[in-house]
């Protein structure tokens, strides 16, 4: 039977993300949580709010910043978080020839945890590791197995019939393959029941719950069941920013979403439990460039 090729593998898979591709930019899939995105020209960098994902990349290039640490990843690369992330994306290399491509699926934390719990319950003497170097972000090069997957994943979810009855199938193999491995003792680490991944979901749930509302770090760390120093040092290794950065982050990120819905500036300030609409102002122009009065409807 004759091997096919790296190089070929990822021209179907790029071929495949052309396919699916409606319109510049994310076109979802039928399988929810699956698309494409595609540019034919570079866009500068923009903030941004990532949920839980893996991004494998078919061509093209993209620098993501996640606070004091910038990741890049090309063709061929994996992108995956897991947790919702403010970053500052920028894709730097597409043209109308070879336009920047990239498949996309969400995560199910519940379901990779279960998948963590049946590879361990089977390989029993499990190896342990631990790492330093503990981030919600972990970039790497996909090996064959994986970009086959995507390939399948995609050709599924561009079908009805097939995402109904594969496509969770196919979702569940990708969680097995990337926690198996090279990178797959350090993703079961960081998403192990007892790491430290576990108590700053928790603190980020309520953060994303009580956006309307002035949250402190102490409230969080108590949360965490953590000392406030203890908390504030493990946020900032896995988010890579402070967890005050982070707030701020979400809560203009959520204003500019409701500016988009059509609200008042003064009523979304208040909906992100701002007590100062100059402040508002003040920051939400520096973080996206340009003043609440300019966010387009």
């Amino acid at each position: 039977m004759m091997k096919i090729s790296r190089s070929n593998k990822m021209d179907r898979f790029n071929h495949l993300i052309e396919q699916n591709v409606h319109q510049e930019g994310f076109t979802p899939l039928h399988l929810e949580g699956v698309g494409v995105v595609q540019w034919h020209n570079a866009q500068e960098m923009s903030p941004f709010l990532y949920d839980p994902i893996i991004c494998m990349m078919g061509q093209g290039e993209k620098i993501c910043r996640v606070g004091d640490a910038s990741f890049l990843y090309q063709s061929g690369d994996f992108f995956i978080n897991f947790l919702p992330i403010p970053v500052y994306a920028e894709v730097t290399v597409a043209s109308f020839e070879a336009p920047f491509q990239s498949a996309v699926m969400n995560i199910n934390l519940i379901k990779l945890a279960d998948m963590i719990m049946r590879i361990e319950r089977q390989e029993k003497a499990a190896r342990k590791t631990t790492s330093d170097s503990s981030s919600c972000v972990v970039v790497g090069q996909a090996n064959d197995d994986l970009i086959e997957l995507f390939s399948r994943l995609l050709s599924v979810a561009s079908d009805p019939l097939e995402s109904a009855i594969l496509g969770e199938s196919i979702i569940d193999e990708i969680y097995y393959r990337l926690l198996t491995g090279e990178h797959g003792h350090a993703l079961r680490q960081l998403l192990h029941e007892y790491g430290n991944i576990q108590p700053v979901s928790r603190a980020v749930t309520h953060i994303h719950n009580n956006v309307n509302k002035v949250i402190k770090v102490d409230e969080l760390a108590s949360i965490a069941n953590m000392s406030k120093t203890s908390f504030f040092n493990t946020f900032k290794k896995l988010m890579h920013v402070s967890p005050m950065q982070y707030i701020k982050s979400i809560k203009l990120q959520k204003a500019q979403t409701l500016l988009i819905q059509g609200i008042q500036a003064n009523e979304a300030s208040y909906q992100v439990g701002y007590n100062s609409f100059s402040q508002f102002s003040r920051e939400y122009k520096r973080f996206f460039g340009f003043p609440p009065s300019q966010t387009g409807h």
